[in-house]
């Protein structure tokens, strides 16, 4: 009974812990981060969830899907949430420079005219 019982606590707790080290992990694409989210089982958890993810995606500089990730917080969970707020601007800010630094660079090229 006692062996049984050592063992049970035994398999709880590394299927605890391997959901914890999952539920860290950088999804590949703001898309996986959303199904990743859907099966968590609060709201809290989602918004929490996906805010780490798209933070993670903006500080890989990969601005497009933190702007997914942050619009689909405030679109469906939170339309409150100040930090997919900020994050959202942050991100489009981040975008916007890039394709003017872009806009600039075929300029000098002389691909577009001035």
């Amino acid at each position: 009974m006692r062996r049984s019982l050592v063992f049970g606590l035994i398999v709880c707790l590394a299927l605890g812990l391997a959901l914890i080290g999952c539920g860290t992990k950088k999804a590949a694409s703001s898309q996986q981060a959303i199904e990743v989210s859907k099966t968590l089982q609060t709201a809290q958890a989602k918004v929490d969830y996906l805010l780490q993810q798209a933070q993670a995606f903006y500080n890989s500089k990969n601005f497009q899907e933190s702007v997914n990730v942050a619009q689909y917080v405030l679109n469906y969970l939170d339309r409150n949430s100040q930090e997919a707020k900020n994050l959202l601007e942050k991100a489009k800010s981040e975008l916007a420079a890039l394709a003017q630094k872009k806009l600039d660079e075929l300029k000098t090229k002389g691909i577009l005219s001035k």
